[in-house]
């Protein structure tokens, strides 16, 4: 009898004292919740301190092979660098807040009106940018302005690391109804030694294309001819009259 009533008791303790089906979804929906604030504050990073490495990396190089010669060109560099990244401590410290959870200001508000001082830091890091910039950016916000900033940057990043020289043509149109983005960028040999030493991590274009997902988009990257690269999205957005 004892042996029995030992046995229904550790039959019904889980049962009766564990929790319930709803806890347990309500528990598995939180880990689903976090994990997803993880993996997008995973992508911040990787956007942002990528980017602000690869960009500071390559003007060291500039500055250092033109100390001696041009002391003028040296100096601009090193702002460069000095600007990138306190931009890139401003992004960290809001990032490890988020994972502290504590409570931070709003998310940096990178989006397209930073574009322009994007493109003068590839500037600074010796890249021929060709922008053709089309629409009112300012009336582009929220989400689908952020997003394009970091599509955007990461393309750019990818067009300094990989790129083979020459200039990098970016893209902008915004239209009433859709952002259309393009970065493109020459391939194969005869690039700057200086841009070919990067790791890869594998995780930017697949991170672009969850971005892009999430926000209804489309997102496209590869060869575009014999020598090129083409990375090119398209966002749909809502433009107050």
């Amino acid at each position: 009898l004892c042996l029995a009533v030992t046995g229904a008791l550790r039959w019904l303790a889980p049962r009766l004292l564990g929790p319930s089906s709803a806890e347990r979804l309500a528990l598995a929906a939180e880990r689903e919740r976090a994990l997803a604030e993880r993996n997008r504050l995973a992508h911040e990073l990787h956007d942002s301190i990528g980017h602000t490495l690869t960009a500071a990396t390559i003007q060291a190089a500039v500055a250092g092979e033109v100390l001696g010669a041009d002391p003028e060109a040296a100096r601009a560099a090193l702002r460069s660098i000095e600007e990138s990244t306190r931009a890139a401590l401003e992004d960290l410290d809001y990032v490890l807040g988020m994972l502290r959870e504590e409570q931070t200001a709003t998310a940096p508000p990178r989006s397209l009106v930073d574009l322009p001082e994007l493109l003068d830091r590839l500037r600074h890091a010796g890249a021929v940018v060709e922008p053709e910039l089309a629409g009112d950016f300012t009336r582009v916000r929220g989400t689908p302005a952020r997003a394009a900033y970091r599509i955007l940057q990461e393309g750019l990043t990818n067009a300094l690391r990989h790129g083979a020289g020459g200039p990098i043509r970016v893209t902008v149109t915004a239209t009433p109804d859709a952002l259309r983005l393009s970065v493109v960028n020459r391939t194969g040999p005869g690039g700057d030694s200086a841009t070919t030493v990067f790791p890869t991590s594998g995780h930017g274009l697949p991170g672009l294309t969850e971005r892009v997902r999430l926000l209804h988009g489309e997102i496209t990257a590869g060869p575009d001819g014999p020598d090129h690269w083409r990375l090119t999205a398209r966002l749909p957005v809502r433009v107050p009259a």
